[in-house]
């Protein structure tokens, strides 16, 4: 049976984007003796972006149209009223296979930025955090067709029970802890590394997951058979071991955008760009410098799943960009 479908695993959102026309600083109100804390921001717009970093994932696989998705997750009673789920479902590549908790709420981010791009951010998870009791081996029909499955930042407890369920039905694992990298017990994050093929963050988790497991770069290559370091603006960066042992450092620059409007979403647009590369069974490092196209994309428009392009867009960006177009990308 033909290996052609891709698993998503994080979080589903709202995001709400709001502008407060002051400084926050002018606003808040502290006695640190006293622990009292009081403030009042008005803000003068909301904008609703539908995001979390599986959605965001999704999305762009949806864009692309390339690989079949089953994005599984928790969400609230609100996932289909607030629109979520008709705009994600219109791309017919995609599965929808979730959890609706009708007692709660989609996750939701609430962030506010002043006039001096200082944030104040607020989150809740709601429905997110009962992701843990999903059992992958309950939803997931035919696993040998899946060439990969993602599990991207959520709860510690869900992302630690998808990696012993994705072991189980042999589907292979990109882990991607995100920000809770830090708040990983040693001997967990240890045993999710072990069931994981690769393993990709921001220099900063990385540098976390090295610092938390007491490994270097060297002994987690030990672990896994790959990691993919993004930078920012400075590109990223994949890092591989090769059959007789000899390590490889990979720097791949961005994709040049047209325009820079919104960062947010980026990297979940690289992983998308990964994800299509691995299916089309591309080498890591044409899909890895897939994934930085797609992120080019991305942050061209204001919010995470906003941004247009297709097929075509992506070969013309991939040449002019690295000089060449892969012949698995160029043949589609």
């Amino acid at each position: 049976m033909k290996r052609d479908k891709i698993i998503v695993l994080g979080s589903l959102a709202f995001d709400y984007i709001m502008t407060f026309e002051e400084n926050f600083v002018n606003a808040v109100s502290i006695d640190h003796e006293k622990e009292e804390y009081q403030s009042t921001v008005t803000a003068k717009s909301r904008i609703q972006h539908y995001g979390g970093t599986a959605g965001n994932i999704a999305f762009n696989l949806g864009l692309l149209n390339i690989s079949k998705v089953s994005l599984l997750g928790s969400v609230g009673k609100d996932f289909e009223s607030l629109g979520y789920k008709s705009h994600i479902t219109k791309f017919k590549n995609i599965e929808l296979n979730i959890d609706v908790r009708e007692k709660l709420f989609t996750a939701a981010c609430y962030i506010v930025n002043d006039i001096k791009a200082n944030q104040m951010i607020i989150f809740h998870g709601g429905a997110l955090d009962e992701s843990k009791n999903i059992d992958l081996r309950q939803k997931i029909q035919n696993p040998e067709q899946y060439v990969y499955a993602i599990n991207s930042t959520q709860g510690i407890e869900a992302m630690t029970n998808f990696s012993e369920q994705l072991e189980e039905l042999k589907i292979p694992m990109i882990f991607d802890p995100g920000q809770i990298t830090p708040l990983f017990p040693k001997n967990i994050l240890l045993d999710i590394l072990k069931k994981t093929e690769i393993l990709i963050g921001n220099t900063y988790e990385i540098n976390h997951v090295m610092a938390k497991t007491e490994l270097n770069e060297n002994e987690l290559l030990k672990l896994v058979k790959s990691i993919i370091k993004t930078k920012g603006s400075e590109g990223s960066e994949l890092i591989y071991k090769s059959d007789s042992d000899n390590i490889f450092r990979v720097e791949i620059p961005i994709a040049k955008a047209e325009k820079i409007i919104d960062t947010t979403g980026a990297g979940d647009g690289y992983r998308a760009g990964i994800l299509t590369g691995l299916i089309l069974d591309m080498t890591l490092l044409d899909s890895c410098r897939l994934g930085s196209i797609v992120s080019s994309f991305v942050v061209e428009t204001s919010g995470a799943q906003t941004q247009t392009y297709n097929i075509k867009d992506v070969r013309k960006r991939f040449f002019v960009t690295y000089d060449y177009v892969p012949p698995e990308l160029e043949n589609l």
